[in-house]
C-alpha cells in the first residue's frame, strides 16, 4: 500500500474539520508515518469556510499544491465546488449532499457536483447528515464521512479507531466508532 496521500478536508465552521483532521494525523503518528497537516479556518468561527490539509508520506510543506489532493472530503456541497481544484484528476471526492443554507442566491446540489466532476468521475455521494443522525447525533457527520474515506486512506482501520479513541471526550468515543463504522459499512 502506497503510504503518500494528500487529503484535504472542507466545510463550514462547526463541521469538525479540524477535528477529523487531528484524527487523521494521530492515526499517523500512531502507524509511524510521515504526516504534515494545516487548518484555514473562515471569517466565523460557526459557518465560516473551513478547510484542513493532511499530507501522508510528504517531505514538503503542509499545504497540499492545487491539483495534488488524491482525496477530498467535503461536509458541505458548495464547500466541495469551491475547493475541487485542489483535487488532482482521478482523485477521490466524498461530498455531503445536505446544503447548509447561505446567505445570497441558493444553489442546486447537482451544479456543485457537475463542477467536481470536471476533476474526477471517482465521486461517492449521499445525505450523510441524515446518516449520522440516524446514529445519533448531527455532530458524528466528520466521523462518520471519515469513516466513508477510510477505505482510500492508506491507514489502517484499526489505527483510525485507536485515534478517535484518543481524541474525543471519553463519553462521546461509543457514538464516534459507531459513527465510524456506518461511515465505514455504507455500500459505495
Amino acid at each position: 500500500m502506497n503510504k503518500k496521500c494528500d487529503i484535504l478536508i472542507a466545510g463550514v465552521g462547526g463541521q469538525g474539520i479540524v477535528l477529523s483532521s487531528v484524527i487523521l494525523g494521530t492515526a499517523c503518528i500512531i502507524e509511524g508515518l510521515p504526516v504534515k497537516g494545516a487548518e484555514v479556518h473562515g471569517m466565523a468561527q460557526r459557518g465560516g469556510s473551513v478547510e484542513a490539509h493532511i499530507r501522508l508520506g510528504c517531505l514538503y510543506g503542509p499545504i497540499i499544491p492545487s491539483g495534488k489532493a488524491d482525496i477530498l472530503i467535503a461536509m458541505e456541497p458548495l464547500e466541495g465546488a469551491r475547493y475541487s481544484f485542489y483535487l488532482k484528476k482521478g482523485g477521490v471526492a466524498i461530498i455531503n449532499t445536505f446544503q447548509i443554507p447561505v446567505m445570497g442566491n441558493p444553489y442546486e446540489t447537482e451544479d456543485m457536483i457537475d463542477i467536481i466532476k470536471e476533476k474526477t468521475e471517482n465521486i461517492i455521494t449521499g445525505d450523510f447528515t441524515s446518516e449520522s443522525i440516524k446514529v445519533g447525533s448531527i455532530r458524528t457527520l466528520n466521523i462518520l464521512m471519515l469513516g466513508v474515506a477510510a477505505r482510500y486512506i492508506p491507514v489502517k482501520k484499526e489505527s483510525i479507531v485507536e485515534a478517535i479513541r484518543q481524541s474525543v471526550r471519553k463519553t462521546l468515543i461509543d457514538i464516534n466508532l459507531n459513527a465510524f463504522n456506518k461511515g465505514y459499512e455504507i455500500t459505495l
